[in-house]
């Protein structure tokens, strides 16, 4: 262990907790003095010590001080001495958080997962999934380079992040393991937030799942960075937590404004439709408008019309709801259900957005609508799963 100036030898076990946190418990082998919370403290492994993977330099937070440590730690990368050859062929285990409503049913324990490019991946329910806290699920990848590990990580975060979005849960990966022959060859822990559990679902069951993960993750891939997609996931899945009706909204709103910012920023002005201009403001740079300020409306307008999605569906009382609660704090309505299906109008429209960018219509994939999640016929019971169309 090293804080400051000083270097302590230590017997150090480091644990996962079911929240997922990762913390380390630490045993130094002399007395030392209090560490200030203003000194960088920092775990390492020495080589040929008793373990047979080490911890790669790590900083830590050091929050309890008696006869023992306690430190939080936001990753925990540990390895053999000797790491394999980037040819060598190892498998990958990696645990995820939040995707029980998916394995609600005992007959169902694993299914594939098939992309044109990419390995399979065999999602398989976990142990730890019998509660809602903690990692629920194991993700397989059998037979790679290790040369290949980076980009297995990237690929199945991207389906992790699909995986958020269909679920209405914030899903992670936790843990990641790798072997080569069956031995445990590299450990990576990480400290993630199991606490947005409880959302309402877009996409419905397992089947549909497996579908929407195979017929979109090509698209996620292209249009990720352009339209800011991952925090556009994080910001319905935070709004489907609170329970203030205010702060849905707003969160909503703001998913407006980064769709209406990334939009005009990535795909207006590089095919000379927009110009930016001061405050992150855009003007038209051509047609009637040209050389005027491109408003709210009119953006996120082009954005459904020219592009083909969900076209003409943008409404102006999406931009007085955004403008009512941008600028007053609040809400209109005669009451509080009224204020409610504004807001559930407003999820459901950017859950379509999210949707349409995916091109979940060339299948008809399902969905759950969030403006009508219950089946409107009264004589069935159960989710509406209704087939998706831009139109």
């Amino acid at each position: 262990m090293n804080y400051g100036t000083e270097t302590v030898m230590a017997d150090v076990v480091i644990s996962q907790s079911d929240d997922c946190s990762v913390i380390a418990t630490i045993t130094p082998h002399r007395q030392i003095s209090l560490i200030s919370s203003n000194v960088d403290c920092f775990l390492e492994s020495i080589p040929n010590c008793l373990s047979s993977l080490l911890l790669k330099t790590t900083p830590v937070t050091i929050s309890e001080q008696n006869n023992q440590l306690k430190a939080k730690l936001g990753v925990a990368e540990l390895e053999v001495q000797k790491l394999p050859s980037d040819k060598d062929i190892v498998s990958v285990r990696m645990y995820l958080t939040n995707l029980c409503p998916y394995f609600s049913k005992p007959n169902i324990k694993k299914f594939d997962i098939n992309i044109t490019g990419q390995p399979r991946v065999v999602l398989s329910a976990h142990k730890e999934g019998a509660t809602e806290v903690g990692i629920s699920n194991i993700a397989e990848v059998s037979q790679i380079r290790y040369s290949d590990l980076e980009n297995i990580k990237n690929f199945i975060n991207s389906i992790c992040w699909l995986c958020s979005f269909a679920s209405g849960r914030l899903s992670a990966v936790a843990r990641m393991e790798v072997l080569r022959n069956e031995e445990l060859i590299y450990q990576e822990l990480t400290s993630v937030d199991t606490t947005l559990n409880q959302g309402p679902q877009v996409i419905y069951d397992v089947d549909d799942l497996t579908q929407f993960i195979e017929h979109s993750y090509n698209y996620y891939q292209q249009i990720a960075t352009t339209y800011n997609l991952n925090n556009l996931i994080n910001l319905g899945i935070l709004a489907k937590h609170t329970p203030y009706i205010e702060v849905k909204t707003l969160l909503m709103c703001n998913f407006l404004e980064v769709l209406r910012y990334n939009y005009a920023l990535n795909v207006g002005c590089l095919s000379g439709v927009f110009r930016q201009i001061r405050d992150n403001n855009f003007e038209w740079l051509s047609g009637a408008n040209r050389g005027k300020k491109a408003s709210f409306n009119e953006i996120l307008t082009r954005l459904c019309d020219s592009n083909s999605i969900i076209s003409g569906e943008f409404s102006r009382d999406f931009t007085n709801i955004r403008n009512e609660i941008v600028h007053t704090g609040n809400i209109t309505g005669s009451n509080s259900l009224e204020k409610i299906q504004k807001y559930q109008d407003l999820h459901h429209f950017c859950d379509r957005v999210i949707l349409a960018l995916l091109q979940w219509n060339l299948v008809s994939g399902h969905y759950i609508p969030r403006n009508c999640p219950n089946n409107p016929n009264p004589a069935v019971l159960g989710v509406n799963r209704v087939a998706f169309t831009n139109e």
